[in-house]
């Protein structure tokens, strides 16, 4: 070949090849992406250490107050909660604890002339958390009004919830599907509410204008039930049974056949008989139970009065006690939650106090935490526990 032209040609080559090298180099340095707000955001330095999970909500992290110095727990600012993740059924990760639904409202009160965003961030939400207090999710802001009360399905897809309705004027009783985010409503009226979930799921027993209803999932069907039926706002369905924690004690019935199989009093049986002909400010102030709450399973319930403390072993019918001291934390004292087996119990939503009972079922005085769980708003209520089956209904992961 001709040296002038094999010059020529190296020549060509190693300008080309000298092009696709700056091209290439160009090209690499040229793809990254810019940063998202919330990246910014969390570049900079906050006096208070916060980190931001969407540009107008973040997360504080506040030393727990209790026995054990150094626990770290999340406290959330929510000032957009339609920018916080929901509630998503799929993510299995949401789900390895026991989890508590309670109302808040995320927002500070505000007048009718503010704004429509403002407005609606002072309007109750229903919420969730882990017991543990992490993973904060957004169950329903598909209402306007406040929430009296709800209650989880044991397989956790839908929520049952009432709320005194702006719209209507009176307390809707509602189903919510967390999967496919749908609403539907089963009553309205200016009554008491209540609600207790089938074992697995297919129904839910509610009450609307002083009768007792069953609604079927599956077909929407809803039945008025018998005089004689009977359900509470605090109780479960296991095992075929139904427990029942009323206003004086538990009854437990057969769930197939409606069958009573036994009750559990507080008071003695001269007491009732006395009572049965008239319920005296005494009787009542030592055993109306104003609050109540019953493991997943039925096995415990537990009670307040105005002066007493009931902590029942539904299996023993073993019926414990304490007498009130305001000044004083009590054996059977921040019950709300109560766990699997009794072996945990957690208080509150706004602040929460956390407790792993002693063997006997009784508080640790020397062993005991709360924190605030809230850190925007101005309430937060109505805490109770599903998913209690989860880790073997502790309500943290042990060594953690």
């Amino acid at each position: 070949m001709n040296s002038k032209y094999l010059w020529t040609a190296l020549a060509a080559l190693i300008f080309l090849n000298g092009c696709n090298q700056e091209e290439s180099s160009t090209l690499s340095t040229a793809v990254e992406p810019p940063k998202t707000d919330v990246e910014l955001l969390n570049e900079q330095k906050w006096d208070d250490n916060r980190v931001y999970v969407t540009k107008d909500n973040y997360i504080l992290m506040k030393e727990a107050n209790g026995t054990i110095p150094g626990i770290m727990k999340p406290c959330f600012v929510v000032n957009s909660a339609k920018e916080w993740p929901r509630e998503d059924l799929s993510n299995t990760d949401s789900y390895d604890l026991p989890r508590v639904d309670f109302r808040w409202n995320n927002g500070d009160f505000v007048s009718s002339s503010a704004s429509e965003k403002a407005i609606y961030e002072s309007y109750d939400k229903v919420w969730s958390i882990k017991t543990d207090g992490t993973d904060l999710r957004l169950v329903t802001d598909d209402f306007s009004g406040d929430v009296r009360i709800m209650r989880r399905s044991p397989n956790n897809r839908y929520l049952a919830y009432s709320y005194a309705s702006r719209t209507s004027g009176g307390t809707d009783k509602v189903v919510f599907d967390v999967q496919t985010q749908k609403s539907t409503l089963l009553g309205t009226d200016l009554g008491h509410s209540q609600f207790l979930w089938a074992e697995d799921s297919s129904y839910l027993y509610f009450e609307d204008r002083a009768k007792y209803w069953k609604y079927e999932i599956t077909t929407g069907k809803t039945t008025q039930m018998d005089d004689d039926f009977h359900f509470s706002e605090v109780g479960v369905i296991y095992g075929g049974k139904r427990y029942v924690v009323s206003d004086y004690g538990i009854v437990v019935f057969n769930e197939s056949n409606n069958k009573r199989l036994y009750s559990i009093g507080l008071s003695t049986a001269e007491e009732d008989k006395l009572a049965a002909k008239n319920i005296s400010l005494s009787y009542d102030r030592k055993y109306f139970l104003k609050s109540r709450s019953i493991s997943p399973n039925g096995k415990y319930a537990w009670g307040e009065s105005a002066q007493y403390r009931y902590f029942i072993n539904l299996e023993s019918k073993e019926v414990k006690n304490e007498k009130i001291v305001r000044s004083e934390v009590g054996d059977y004292q921040y019950f709300e939650q109560l766990g699997l087996n009794a072996n945990y119990v957690r208080d509150g939503a706004g602040g929460v106090i956390f407790l792993k009972l002693n063997e006997d079922k009784t508080v640790p005085k020397d062993k005991w935490m709360n924190w605030p769980q809230v850190c925007s708003g101005h309430s937060a209520t109505l805490s109770w526990l599903y998913n209690g089956f989860a880790n073997n209904g502790a309500f943290i992961k042990e060594g953690k």
